[in-house]
């Protein structure tokens, strides 16, 4: 899931058991899940360069599944 707002970069998986909020949702343990929250109005300007590659299924901080992405920064 891809969702902004005025927030900082982040992904993660939030319905993970060992998430910091999991007493927000006890009992959910959602493994094949994966959140980034893009960029939104704090500065550096940020947006993600999303690759999709059915080929592949990676689980990490910069992918998921057929997806990895790459945090780039607009200079100014």
């Amino acid at each position: 899931m891809f969702n902004g707002d005025s927030h900082e970069y982040k992904s993660d998986n939030p319905f993970a058991p060992t998430d910091p909020a999991a007493a927000m949702h006890p009992g959910y343990d959602v493994k094949n899940f994966r959140r980034v929250v893009v960029h939104g109005s704090t500065t550096p300007m940020e947006w993600l360069k999303l690759t999709i590659n059915p080929a592949l299924r990676n689980d990490g901080p910069t992918s998921f599944g057929p997806f990895s992405w790459t945090r780039m920064v607009h200079k100014i």
